[in-house]
């Protein structure tokens, strides 16, 4: 493991212009220093027809031949071919060496660096109204917000993005990076539970933004503002309210109840989904599945 003392930073290197029909420079290459390797890496940006005025994060990228380190597994498999060469996004690049070698500069500072000099406009989920507020104190100063609720049937993911010092105060900047996913199993008394962290692959800063929230988040990472609205965004049914033993239950009593349907399982199965004692997004022949053993339940047998 090397420890990397000196960057990484950027450095104007003067060169503009297209070196591959969708790959062009953006004037600046990353540099740092360590007592094992150097790093002096031009910086390119990836062009994408469908949206080739919105630059991403992601769309930056380096040849791999001018990283002296090695990449992560992950990050090894986002390698491509190009005109100029094989390269890799500079995501894949930095969650190697941040997660590979110590370095002294915190991923947070090199991001602020480059919110300042890099032509990044874009990103998948834009920020959402009080998403800071949402999280906990030490959590939202350190950038932290929710940006999407996204509830699934019995489970309740939260996604959560790290937010550029530069537009923490401006309300109309969207801009943020991607920090991670914890997904809930909301339980029958209306209370969250415990989450699970949702990993990114190690082939992006939102891997180690990730490990920051878990770390720091251990008692939680959400205010009783963003605890309220997480319960208020997911989609509570019968099914949700119950525990999987009443559920059980609930569903042997609605096949005693209608035993004219017996013999019709399709029927069946979508009287118990339309009853709500199963989740809106389980199918119907799964639940087809389980109507012989309920009938035979149903019956004492």
């Amino acid at each position: 493991m090397a420890i990397v003392s000196i960057g990484p930073h950027l450095m104007k290197n003067g060169m503009k212009g297209l070196v591959a029909p969708d790959i062009e420079h953006i004037g600046y290459s990353i540099e740092l220093a360590s007592d094992e390797f150097t790093l002096n890496a031009c910086i390119y940006r990836r062009i994408y027809d469908w949206q080739p005025d919105k630059i991403q994060l992601a769309d930056l990228c380096v040849c791999v031949d001018q990283i002296p380190f090695s990449l992560t597994p992950a990050s090894k498999t986002q390698e491509k071919d190009s005109p100029i060469g094989q390269i890799v996004s500079l995501d894949a690049a930095l969650c190697s060496l941040y997660v590979k070698h110590e370095v002294k500069r915190p991923i947070t500072s090199l991001l602020t660096e480059f919110r300042d000099h890099l032509p990044i406009n874009h990103c998948y989920y834009p920020r959402i109204e009080n998403g800071s507020e949402m999280m906990k104190p030490v959590l939202a100063d350190a950038g932290f917000e929710v940006i999407k609720f996204n509830p699934y049937g019995r489970t309740l993911s939260i996604q959560f993005g790290w937010v550029y010092p530069q537009d923490r105060q401006n309300l109309n900047a969207k801009l943020n990076v991607y920090a991670g996913t914890i997904e809930y199993k909301p339980k029958p008394d209306r209370t969250l539970g415990k989450g699970q962290w949702l990993f990114p692959i190690e082939a992006t800063v939102s891997y180690l933004f990730t490990d920051i929230l878990e770390s720091k988040g251990q008692k939680g990472v959400l205010s009783e503002a963003g605890i309220k609205a997480a319960l208020d965004n997911f989609k509570w049914t019968r099914v949700s309210l119950l525990t999987n033993q009443e559920a059980k239950q609930a569903r042997i009593n609605f096949v005693r109840e209608h035993p004219k349907l017996h013999n019709d399982h399709q029927a069946l199965a979508k009287e118990l989904k339309k009853a709500e004692l199963y989740s809106d997004t389980a199918e119907i022949y799964a639940i087809k599945k389980q109507v012989p053993r309920l009938i035979r339940e149903a019956a004492g047998k």
